[in-house]
């Protein structure tokens, strides 16, 4: 058993701020990358290597070996929320429009917190407010906003129904995993965990991937310098920095804040686009950019930050059976 330590607000911060650039810096390492190398054992390759990274990391460190019953919940919440839930949802950008799967994986904000209504109403206890509900409703309303289809590809749009439908359920999927973690039993090192999660899940993916044939339609020819940078940005950053930075937070942060880097990461797609492809930024964008963020500041005031802040200072944490669940939802 570890006992919680408090957090504060500027930590919490200075990681939402992490993954925002992070995760919204892949958008561009994903097209380049996807250009060469096939969808699951590409993004399974990357989270395998990062997981064996950060579990020898930490392993060397001193950190205790973890129990099978540690591997086995690392399994299954890294089944579903990488292998299932962001191999879905890679494997779709291939079909669909980068603008539209953003679009489509910005309602996991909406998904994390139905489910989280959801089990809190079960388990009673206290779940999202209503104000934070209307923060992820009007975040995404933002979103719709930021990249309708009409600013995508003009007046006619062809969406593929199988993608749209892979990328739905592959934001659900990683949303229900991201609560799992929370509940599940990890190592108290919570980059340990992370570690385990990527493993499992990158072994997912890469058997995945091979089951669908994958290796048999690699080219070695397609492969160029952009393809590689983009597949080593998306270890460094998307893996080993984004995804820790992630786990870490949903341990010591409510739920509606965390989903908030849905919100920042298109904006960050966007202004990267601007700066690399010479794409105009909009009154549109600007627009939805500042519905965006004031669905953060929504989110955050009714997140109870305050509260959790005040009861850590005062010494009411409470000891948690693994480094990623909330002190509430035991």
């Amino acid at each position: 058993m570890e006992e919680k330590t408090p957090v504060s607000k500027a930590s919490i911060w200075l990681g939402l701020v992490g993954i925002y650039l992070g995760w919204g810096t892949t958008y561009l390492a994903n097209h380049y990358a996807l250009e060469a190398f096939p969808a699951f054992i590409m993004n399974g390759t990357r989270n395998l290597a990062a997981g064996i990274i950060m579990y020898a990391f930490q392993r060397a460190r001193g950190a205790r070996p973890p129990t099978a019953k540690m591997w086995k919940s690392a399994f299954s919440v890294g089944l579903i929320m990488i292998c299932c839930g962001s191999g879905i949802n890679v494997w779709a950008q291939k079909i669909v429009p980068s603008g539209i799967a953003s679009l489509l994986i910005g309602s996991i904000p909406f998904w994390m917190a139905v489910l989280d209504i959801i089990a809190s109403r079960r388990a009673k206890t206290p779940g999202p407010g209503k104000m934070a509900i209307v923060g992820i409703v009007f975040g995404f309303a933002g979103i719709v906003l930021l990249i309708g289809p009409v600013n995508i590809m003009g007046t006619a749009l062809m969406i593929s129904p199988l993608g749209a439908a892979a990328l739905m359920a592959g934001s659900v999927l990683w949303a229900a995993g991201s609560l799992k973690s929370r509940t599940a039993v990890f190592p108290a090192s919570r980059v340990l965990g992370s570690g385990m999660q990527m493993i499992g899940g990158g072994l997912g993916l890469i058997l995945a991937g091979t089951l669908m044939g994958e290796p048999w339609r690699f080219q070695a020819q397609d492969v160029s310098a952009a393809s590689i940078a983009g597949f080593v940005y998306l270890i460094i950053i998307g893996s080993l920095f984004s995804f820790a930075i992630y786990t870490w937070l949903l341990g010591v942060a409510p739920t509606p804040l965390v989903s908030t880097y849905a919100y920042v990461n298109p904006i960050v797609a966007v202004i990267l686009g601007a700066i690399v492809l010479d794409e105009i930024i909009s009154l549109r964008l600007i627009v939805a950019s500042a519905m965006i963020l004031a669905a953060i500041a929504v989110v955050t005031l009714s997140s109870g930050m305050t509260r959790r802040g005040k009861a850590a200072r005062a010494g009411e944490s409470k000891p948690q059976p693994c480094g990623q669940s909330r002190p509430d939802s035991e």
